[in-house]
């Protein structure tokens, strides 16, 4: 598990333009510290309110580290319960925040208009091995398949991304999502902040454990992934 503080993964992911405009999609059940589906996920649930504040943190840090990147404009995309979790006065007052219903089936794209795209607290796809949380859109769904193969939420995004030509250029969350991406596309940067443990129990880093390891940024080594091909799509469900 890669340990580097946010805000350095994300400078070296960022430097894929002069004065980039970046996408941040968030999620809830990929955050470090976030494991059980009874009591982090939903609003009223004993833990909830804990998750939200770790989820802000994470996406601050990702914020943080676009700006040291060199970004210009950063956007977050409330990705979790219906685009309700995140609340603007507890995000940085740099960035901007997409909120509510329905999403378009654009994902707020258009051809080129970000630089790249980052998830934070990202899960992996229903039935990846070792995943956390791993569902895609519904814990009720079984698969859902593009162009028949498997995907998640991660190969989801990634598609309709490389269709308006905008690569997928980071990721933070657990492990499984890590591998997830990297399957997609092999150059993002991701960071893993946490990684299955047991049956459904985690090992997470913890906030101060986020320490810079010696990477370098290196300019222009993203484009748009090659699952990015209209096709035809399938649900299974449970």
């Amino acid at each position: 598990m890669k340990q580097l503080i946010f805000w350095l993964a994300m400078a070296s992911a960022f430097q894929v333009a002069e004065r980039p405009r970046i996408m941040i999609v968030t999620d809830l059940e990929g955050v470090g510290g976030v494991n059980n589906a009874d009591e982090q996920l939903l609003p009223g649930q004993r833990r909830f309110e804990e998750s939200r504040r770790l989820l802000a943190g994470e996406v601050n840090a990702a914020v943080e580290g676009a700006f040291k990147g060199g970004t210009r404009e950063a956007v977050i995309w409330d990705g979790h319960d219906g685009s309700r979790t995140l609340s603007i006065d507890e995000i940085d007052r740099r960035a901007q925040l997409i909120q509510g219903r329905p999403t378009p089936a654009s994902y707020y794209l258009e051809d080129r208009l970000y630089d790249g795209i980052m998830f934070v607290g990202q899960h992996a796809m229903a039935g990846a091995p070792k995943g956390v949380l791993a569902h895609s859109q519904s814990f009720s769904v079984q698969n859902i398949f593009l162009n028949a193969r498997p995907v998640g939420e991660i190969g989801q995004v990634t598609a309709i991304a490389g269709y308006f030509n905008i690569p997928v250029i980071m990721l933070a969350g657990d492990q499984a999502a890590c591998e997830e991406l990297l399957a997609l596309q092999p150059k993002a940067e991701t960071v893993a902040v946490k990684r299955l443990a047991g049956k459904g129990s985690t090992l997470s880093l913890s906030t101060p454990r986020r320490r810079p390891g010696s990477k370098q940024p290196r300019a222009g080594r993203f484009s748009a992934s090659a699952s990015s091909v209209p096709g035809r799509s399938r649900v299974k469900w449970s």
